[in-house]
């Protein structure tokens, strides 16, 4: 009998490419059938995805998307290929292990290092803890607006809720940014003038961008359109 050979597994670059690439398509197909099956909730207290927002702009959105999330596959793909160069570790969880592993996950997922320097460690809660709940809110737009009308949820007093949680940490998240700028560029403590690198502005900048007009553009609405009322 003859030994059957065990099959490669793939690299992980290419896995980290594919699973980019994965995530390309499903937001391409989500931008098609949101398209496709747009809907009108007629409840007062909502709000219209693509307000006033013209097909073809559309199109370029999705489009836009498509492309950077295809292209940071690449690039996070050529980092793996680097991780790829070394050598194997023996990262198994054992039972000899394993509390000391959960506890260290749940420090980095607590930033427990840089809670040591309470300012830092503020300044930086105020960043990482919104801009999770915010890429929740929006994922969460995204299903509703892809449900039959009588699935969609985000109307009502959940909608109201719903705001209330997403303008609350937007806020914050600005606050955040604002004072990681302070900090960097007009407190500068020694630890970060010696380690601050030009395109570290570029990353801020991005941050309040993002934050900024995500709040921007609702107060367009609410003075375009009004507020939404407080009863159905």
């Amino acid at each position: 009998m003859t030994r059957r050979t065990r099959r490669p597994l793939p690299r992980a670059s290419r896995v980290a490419f594919g699973a980019g690439l994965l995530v390309a398509a499903v937001t391409a197909a989500s931008g098609i059938a949101g398209a496709g099956f747009d809907s009108h909730d007629p409840s007062k207290v909502t709000r219209p995805i693509f307000w006033d927002i013209p097909g073809a702009y559309r199109v370029l959105f999705y489009t836009s998307v498509v492309v950077c999330l295809g292209v940071y596959g690449w690039l996070f793909a050529r980092r793996v290929q680097n991780w790829e160069r070394g050598q194997p570790d023996r990262r198994a969880t054992t039972r000899a292990n394993r509390s000391r592993r959960i506890r260290d996950l749940r420090h980095g997922l607590e930033m427990r290092t840089l809670l040591h320097d309470p300012a830092a460690g503020v300044m930086h809660s105020l960043i990482y803890f919104p801009f999770l709940v915010l890429f929740a809110v929006t994922v969460t737009l995204e299903i509703d607006h892809l449900l039959p009308d009588h699935l969609e949820f985000l109307h009502g007093h959940t909608y109201q809720a719903y705001k209330f949680v997403g303008n609350t940490v937007g806020a914050l998240f600005l606050i955040g940014v604002g004072w990681a700028i302070a900090r960097r560029y007009i407190q500068r403590p020694y630890r970060l003038r010696i380690k601050t690198r030009p395109e570290d502005a570029l990353i801020l900048a991005m941050f309040f961008v993002i934050g900024a007009t995500g709040l921007l553009v609702q107060a367009v609405r609410m003075a375009a359109i009004g507020r939404p009322a407080f009863e159905e």
